[in-house]
């Protein structure tokens, strides 16, 4: 009984069977993988945008918040004047009303401006008020606020969205060889070694593409950590 050739037609089929049956798979694998990269990418773009939103939400309060303290010490400063001047006047009407101003008003005005306007670190030579140094102290406050970092968010997203790009490039590779193999089906005998030869070459080049760009992203990422 003769042996039939290594390369018979037979063998032939079911070979070019089975790389497409393969390559059909490499490909539904990375779509997938791709779709994973843009759906992540799309989380993180999510995520740091409502992060920024919250940052700044809460430096527009802190702000608030130290415009408001200095109104405060501002009208203390300002009563505190008047009072000393009326009670330097020497008017006992005037007196009197130095005496109230200092008893009911000048407290309420000196609290209601704490600690900007009572902590002398916020004080200037000038006479006036560190507002950014209150402001600062106001961030460093918010432990909430401290655990926010929305430019990683976006620049994490980015890195997974120059990945997705890139390994669109494998699976154009990966198309290709699946027309090539598909394309050996129909040829002429004589033809079928070349075209499952290029088919063959371009599958393993898209393989390599995709597994080197995993890589290489998932160091970049690390760094970014």
């Amino acid at each position: 009984m003769d042996k039939k050739p290594f390369f018979s037609p037979e063998r032939v089929e079911i070979l070019l069977a089975l790389l497409i049956a393969l390559v059909t798979l490499a490909t539904a694998i990375f779509v997938w993988r791709t779709n994973v990269l843009g759906s992540t990418a799309g989380d993180l773009i999510h995520s740091g945008l409502i992060d920024a939103i919250k940052t700044q939400a809460s430096s527009n309060e802190d702000w608030r918040k130290v415009y408001e303290e200095a109104s405060y010490a501002r009208d203390f400063s300002v009563y505190l004047a008047g009072v000393e001047a009326m009670e330097s006047s020497g008017d006992a009407n005037l007196l009197s009303q130095a005496k109230n101003l200092r008893q009911y008003l000048l407290p309420n005005l000196q609290l209601i401006s704490n600690p900007l306007g009572t902590d002398a670190k916020y004080h200037l030579p000038n006479g006036t008020y560190d507002l950014q140094k209150r402001f600062a102290d106001l961030e460093s406050e918010n432990t909430e606020l401290a655990s926010l970092n929305p430019q990683h968010s976006i620049d994490m997203a980015n890195a997974y969205f120059s990945q997705q790009r890139w390994e669109s490039i494998g699976l154009i590779l990966l198309a290709i060889s699946l027309f090539w193999l598909s394309l050996a089906e129909l040829s002429r005998k004589w033809m079928r070694p070349v075209t499952i030869a290029m088919g063959l070459g371009l599958f393993l080049l898209g393989i390599s593409w995709e597994l080197v760009l995993e890589a290489i992203f998932a160091v970049s990422r690390s760094s970014l950590l």
